[in-house]
């Protein structure tokens, strides 16, 4: 076997569409589909995770790091099944570790996947340059659209950077006071554009929100517009509150949403809960 080239003259087109490539190790596949004619939930599914928790990076040698962390597992081995249907990898590529406090990170290193990522979408990165300037990022809106895969996408960015504020709240008074529900379905998003895609995307789904800069955050927050979430978007299955919330840590997140929403009929079976009573 010759040693690896990346010209276009080694490469060779097969019958089912994907580039045969002459690599170190042997023949490797170059599968990288064209997804711009029809987007699958998978690829929405990778993108969501792409844009929210994890990063595509340069790397030594001309290659790319494609790295997720997160304390799900559940999300993790999402984000594993998605690089293995999508681009046909074997699980051998796919490299998992846990760190302290149950922290998973999963890392591919592929010059042709992350090549074809950044080429397709350009940078994931959301978070401000050390010279304060923000990337130029920004979520495929209109083929999520057009491919009809906006709720699975933003069921996944709402697992991995999303969740819910639910607990009750009161203002004392002559007459005892009163008392009320705080109910918030939120997605944190510190880039402004994408808060923007966000919004837009929920309002394709006739989802009403507030996007709030100074808390970084969209918030789903009034009865109609949580019910909707609910009934269209909801969270992945298994994806737990995290050590961040006060009173639903280790809640699934989905848990937590239905109960919010049987709330509206039945108040006082909140407000009495235990964790509220201390």
């Amino acid at each position: 076997m010759s040693k690896n080239v990346s010209s276009a003259d080694n490469q060779q087109e097969t019958s089912s569409g994907y580039n045969l490539i002459n690599h170190k190790w042997g023949i490797l596949r170059d599968y990288t589909p064209d997804i711009l004619s029809k987007m699958s939930k998978k690829f929405a599914s990778l993108l969501a995770i792409l844009f929210t928790d994890a990063s595509v990076s340069p790397k030594y040698n001309n290659s790319w790091r494609i790295s997720f962390g997160n304390t799900s597992r559940i999300l993790i081995d999402l984000f594993k099944n998605c690089m293995c249907e999508i681009f046909k990898l074997d699980e051998k590529r796919i490299r998992i570790r846990v760190i302290n406090d149950n922290f998973w990170i999963v890392v591919v290193n592929s010059k042709i996947i992350g090549e074809y990522l950044v080429s397709k979408f350009g940078t994931f990165r959301t978070l401000k340059y050390k010279n304060g300037e923000l990337p130029k990022t920004k979520l495929p809106v209109k083929q999520l659209m057009s491919d009809n895969v906006v709720e699975e996408f933003l069921k996944v960015a709402f697992s991995c950077d999303g969740g819910l504020c639910f607990y009750p709240a009161k203002r004392d008074g002559k007459r005892g006071g009163t008392k009320w529900l705080i109910r918030t379905v939120f997605l944190a998003c510190h880039h402004p554009k994408l808060r923007e895609d966000y919004m837009f995307l929920l309002k394709f789904l006739g989802i009403n929100a507030r996007n709030v800069p100074q808390d970084g955050k969209i918030k789903i927050e009034n009865e109609k517009d949580i019910r909707k979430f609910a009934k269209i978007v909801g969270f992945v299955k298994g994806v737990k509150v995290t050590s961040h919330s006060k009173f639903w840590k280790d809640y699934e997140k989905q848990d937590v949403l239905k109960l919010m929403i049987s709330s509206y009929k039945n108040p006082s079976s909140i407000y009495n809960l235990s964790k509220f009573l201390r």
